[in-house]
């Protein structure tokens, strides 16, 4: 999937777009547990950006425009109901995961591609590729995913805030490593990805692991100090 993904990109996202990617990553990594609300709103924009996309082979209105539309729209939608949103977003970030894990277990028939966007008058077509839903573990993970991080989001807020924040921020620096060293490599590129799934899905597990720790080390200094305020105020006459 991840070596697909990245052959979409290569002619795409230039150099230097992956060293944006990989900062907005580590600011995720890093910087999660401070603005959670953030960047719950920013990830709702993003997806709802993505369903734009998905949205323009049927809506009569220029392709950016609906792009921009959808992201407002569920970004505004985010903004105002941020537990539910949050909520989503959890449910949609562990179900992916989820069903990614068991399609990389299953094998080459976990995957399959999605036909997202379809331009017949310029002869263009992208095919993002996923896990196979049609494969029944894979289906049964997904869900599974679902249902987990919505529970997790509803059940341990804080924590399903840490959690989500570092799933993404670990993919968006895995995914822009691959990208750059696809780019270094060539033509043969994609098939470092396929060579190195693995090793790949371990990178990013430790980076979700790592980046949980620096959160809950970067917490520990501001709930401090928001105690010792709490205790000034109390003091004061």
């Amino acid at each position: 999937m991840l070596a697909a993904i990245v052959e979409e990109l290569v002619p795409v996202v230039p150099a230097w777009g992956c060293v944006v990617l990989a900062m907005i990553g580590v600011t995720y990594l890093v910087c999660g547990g401070w603005w959670p609300r953030l960047f719950d709103v920013l990830s709702m924009t993003v997806l709802g950006c993505a369903a734009g996309l998905v949205a323009c082979t049927w809506v009569p209105l220029p392709r950016p425009m609906v792009i921009v539309i959808g992201g407002v729209l569920v970004g505004g939608v985010a903004a105002l109901g941020r537990g539910v949103a949050h909520a989503v977003l959890a449910a949609i970030v562990l179900g992916v995961v989820l069903a990614a894990l068991s399609a990389l277990a299953v094998g080459a028939q976990g995957f399959a591609l999605y036909q997202v966007v379809t331009a017949a008058d310029r002869g263009y077509a992208m095919q993002i590729p996923g896990p196979n839903l049609a494969c029944d573990p894979v289906l049964a993970a997904g869900l599974t995913g679902l249902l987990l991080g919505a529970t997790v989001a509803v059940r341990w807020l804080a924590f399903s805030r840490h959690l989500a924040t570092c799933i993404q921020g670990a993919g968006l620096v895995v995914l822009s490593l691959a990208h750059l060293l696809t780019g270094l490599r060539g033509e043969r590129g994609p098939a470092l990805a396929m060579t190195f799934p693995l090793t790949l899905a371990a990178l990013w597990l430790s980076l979700v692991v790592i980046g949980l720790v620096v959160q809950r080390a970067l917490a520990r200094p501001r709930e401090a100090w928001e105690v010792g305020d709490d205790e000034l105020a109390e003091d004061e006459p």
